[in-house]
């Protein structure tokens, strides 16, 4: 039991020494995280063409290869250009924080016609415009923002995974309890 709690303190630290790099090199980050996807989509892709052929007595043999050369494309092409690929992504993120933000004020002006507090919705929503705003407007340095949030998110993770396993720690085990 102590050789699981000591892997998940390992591993916690080694998500807080990574999500450190990220926010330390955002950019950096980014592309890594850029080609994570890319190799991703590429197994899909091998994935999709095995998956074709075992199930090609289904039907639809030419549209399940159709969509395996669509992720074989999407990898190839965002692992020869990476940073037109955290490009695309930061502007997409850009995008849907606006929809969020448009969406979050008309949602909080119509309940403030109800007599509903809405004043944190409303607020909400001006944020997810202004950050929208400014990925867009700050492209293409915005997309190290892409990064620095995963490198966030990571040590986050990690101090979740020590703390999870330091409580498992003080916690006696069922072994000890039927003793």
């Amino acid at each position: 039991m102590s050789e699981r709690k000591n892997g998940s303190t390992i591993l916690g630290v080694l998500l807080i020494i990574l999500g450190a790099i990220a926010v330390m090199s955002p950019l950096v980050a980014t592309l890594v995280l850029v080609r994570v996807i890319a190799w991703l989509l590429i197994f899909a892709a091998i994935d999709q063409v095995i998956h074709a052929f075992r199930s090609s007595g289904e039907g639809g043999l030419f549209i399940k290869i159709l969509l395996a050369v669509l992720y074989a494309v999407a990898g190839g092409w965002l692992l020869g250009r990476p940073m037109h690929g955290g490009l695309a992504a930061a502007a997409v993120i850009g995008y849907l924080l606006i929809a969020d933000g448009i969406t979050e004020i008309v949602l909080g002006a119509r309940l403030r016609r109800k007599n509903a507090r809405s004043g944190w919705l409303i607020a909400g929503g001006v944020l997810s415009l202004f950050l929208g705003a400014l990925i867009l407007y700050r492209l293409p340095w915005s997309m190290a923002a892409i990064g620095l949030l995963v490198g966030i998110r990571l040590i986050f993770k990690g101090v979740e995974q020590i703390a999870r396993s330091s409580t498992d720690r003080r916690a006696p085990s069922i072994e000890s309890r039927a003793a």
